[in-house]
């Protein structure tokens, strides 16, 4: 047998106009789903059906995809001894 899929929850959002553009505060229930905080970066993927994804990351210094490709963020490579060693 299947597992069957479907909608969990669904939280409406109202967009509002300011100076930079549209903005939107996040609902508590995606907040709490998505354990984001200040600083980290929502990332929003366009899937071939037309599906549109909302995922993480934390405490990127990537605002958007134009960001990532200018600007990469030094690695941190970890030695033998277990001390962080920045490359």
């Amino acid at each position: 047998m299947s597992e069957q899929k479907g909608i969990e929850w669904s939280a409406p959002v109202l967009i509002r106009a300011e100076k930079k553009g549209l903005v939107v505060s996040l609902p508590q229930r995606v907040v709490d789903a998505l354990k984001v905080t200040p600083g980290d970066v929502l990332n929003f993927t366009q899937l071939p059906d037309g599906t549109i994804e909302v995922w993480m990351v934390k405490q990127s210094g990537y605002a958007s995809l134009d960001a990532m490709t200018k600007k990469k963020p030094s690695a941190k490579k970890t030695t033998k001894s277990g001390k962080g060693k920045s490359t």
